[in-house]
């Protein structure tokens, strides 16, 4: 019987004891310890650039995972039968940031302004070509006007159940916040440039911490941008775990910026990007890629915990502001 993991390590120099089955991933127990194969959808080249820059960092004192080579001397094995690419890389253990804890978060935020650093001085050596460059405003700019056809979309429906109700009544609010950003990301995008290598999903599942220090994993989505996407996104999560306590925002910013200072354009970027409502968005997405004949119980709850944390949201923008004004 074909047995598509085993054909894809015995593609490579190691002495396999035991295979777990990990979260869209395969743990691997070997001689020279646990190793993780797991499915990679972009090119050669960037797989190969990925294992440059992660030994890079390493080598630059911030140490990670790191990627390893089959035995014909490539990062990507291919799945014949399929056509399926994978990588094999360390497999990091440790527990993950916990976002109930001050000190955790703290220390995520710490952890990601040093990779910035390091990140920053890495980009001096090599040439960016084969990572995605990403504008926050073309981003922003797109989810923008997804939200604008959704609405448009709802708005033809003579008959609407209670998500869509929710929706409408709350969209221009919603909108309006959308603008504000991408008018302001927009100014950033035409000033001068800082972008850098960037984690691209830095969130509490890729802090972890192995018993003497904490670690970044998970590189798969670097990108080349402004280091204030991975900021914001990591905050943002907190605080809407949190109800967007504007002093536990004040705090984890004020983390990030002992360790990196935060520039006013950066500053401003981080506004433009907290403005827009990443949440509202993400609801709606789910909304227009499923059934609308039926919604989920669960997608008005979320709909409407978006809604009811505004207020908070609203008092947490009006602190922010005040940091760079």
């Amino acid at each position: 019987m074909y047995n598509q993991t085993e054909t894809i390590l015995e593609q490579y120099e190691i002495e396999m004891n035991q295979l777990i089955k990990g979260r869209g991933a395969y743990i691997c127990e070997t001689a020279e310890g646990k190793k993780l194969l797991i499915p990679f959808q972009g090119s050669k080249k960037r797989a190969d650039f990925l294992k440059e820059f992660l030994e890079r960092l390493n080598a630059s004192g911030f140490l990670t995972e790191q990627i390893y080579l089959n035995k014909e001397g490539e990062t990507i094995t291919e799945d014949e039968a399929t056509g399926e690419c994978f990588l094999l890389k360390d497999y990091l253990e440790g527990v993950e940031m916990k976002t109930t804890s001050l000190d955790e978060m703290k220390q995520a935020v710490k952890l990601l302004a040093s990779f910035h650093n390091h990140a920053q001085q890495i980009a001096a050596q090599m040439e960016e070509t084969n990572i995605k460059k990403v504008s926050l405003y073309d981003v922003k700019n797109r989810h923008y006007k997804e939200l604008i056809k959704v609405k448009n979309h709802i708005r033809t429906k003579h008959k609407k159940n209670e998500f869509e109700r929710i929706y409408m009544e709350n969209y221009n609010n919603m909108l309006q916040g959308a603008k504000q950003s991408i008018e302001m990301l927009s100014q950033q995008e035409n000033a001068k440039k800082t972008d850098m290598f960037c984690h691209g999903d830095f969130n509490q599942h890729h802090v972890i911490f192995d018993g003497k220090n904490w670690r970044i994993i998970h590189f798969e989505s670097l990108v080349f941008s402004n280091s204030m996407g991975d900021l914001a996104n990591f905050v943002r999560k907190m605080l809407e775990k949190n109800n967007w306590d504007k002093e536990l925002g004040e705090q984890l910013i004020q983390a990030y910026d002992a360790e990196r200072k935060i520039s006013k354009a950066e500053y401003e970027t981080l506004y433009g990007l907290f403005l827009f409502p990443e949440k509202f968005w993400k609801v709606t997405n789910h909304y227009m890629s499923s059934h609308k004949a039926w919604i989920s119980g669960r997608d008005i709850e979320k709909l409407k915990k978006v809604i009811e944390q505004e207020t908070q949201k609203a008092e947490f923008m009006e602190k922010l502001f005040s940091f760079f004004m």
